[in-house]
């Protein structure tokens, strides 16, 4: 371990132990070994027994490195979420490890939130991660994993995909409903330009209808196997025989109708709630 991480292992341990006097053996590094990822494996030897005898912690919090800028951080071994560098990666574990121990903590309140080109990992009004728009191809699928990770090392049940898109964006049905057959279109189109300006990305949850409003998003339910997600409308189309809705290949595999090609849906038109 090189001297630069263990100076970044010592602050972090007594915000683990949630105390402010931890007692810090004296311990010599030998700059010549190999970097071990897992920063804060060590930390256990930085207090004192009498400490480690009184504190233990139910949640665990810990970060390793995943790429050369990017961190895993990770709850009692579990793989959470990643963060960009080693900075981020001590003060979003600090955090994490704060809130989770603490007596009130009730992961009900961990909730997903996206807003304008961010999407957001929040507990209560705490922010505990970000995710750019415009560094992921499917942002509201990671977000909504990313919070289920986090949401089952608490012990909770995670959040149904099209539940956590609704919840995210903030949606409320209405009683306007679209029943017809869908189709999908995919990797042809990668790249291409939208009838809304947009290029299309196959791995996204959106899709085409003739003539809904640009951004409409609606709830589709395959009547196959009754699988649901949320897609938002960026094109027209489909123009093929009396298919109703163009879904995106990612939409598609969601309803479980991406080899079968054509379903039967029952759409739900959404609106904001706020």
């Amino acid at each position: 371990m090189s001297i630069s991480s263990a100076l970044w292992a010592i602050p972090l341990v007594s915000l683990i132990s949630s105390t402010s006097s931890s007692t810090i053996a004296n311990e010599n590094y030998n700059q010549s070994t190999s970097y071990n990822p897992l920063i804060n494996r060590q930390s256990k030897a930085y207090v004192s027994n009498n400490l480690l005898a009184a504190i233990q912690p139910k949640y665990v919090i810990e970060f390793r490195q995943n790429s050369n800028n990017e961190w895993m951080i990770m709850v009692n071994n579990q793989p959470i979420f990643l963060v960009k560098d080693l900075p981020n990666a001590v003060i979003s574990a600090a955090q994490l490890s704060i809130m989770m121990n603490a007596p009130d903590f009730d992961p009900r309140y961990l909730e997903p939130l996206a807003t304008n080109d961010e999407y957001i990992g929040k507990y209560k009004n705490v922010t505990l991660f970000k995710i750019s728009k415009s560094e992921s191809v499917n942002p509201s699928l990671k977000l909504a994993q990313w919070i289920n990770n986090l949401r089952v090392s608490a012990g909770v049940e995670p959040m149904a995909l099209v539940e956590a898109q609704k919840q995210m964006h903030q949606l409320a049905a209405t009683g306007e409903q679209i029943s017809g057959i869908a189709s999908w279109y995919g990797p042809y189109f990668q790249g291409r330009q939208t009838a809304s300006g947009e290029q299309f990305e196959q791995q996204d949850f959106t899709a085409a209808h003739p003539s809904l409003p640009f951004d409409t998003y609606l709830k589709v339910t395959n009547q196959q196997n009754g699988k649901s997600i949320v897609v938002r409308i960026n094109d027209r189309g489909p123009y093929f025989g009396d298919r109703n809705l163009d879904l995106s290949h990612a939409a598609a595999i969601a309803l479980n109708s991406d080899e079968v090609g054509i379903v039967p849906i029952t759409a739900t038109v959404l609106v904001a709630n706020n």
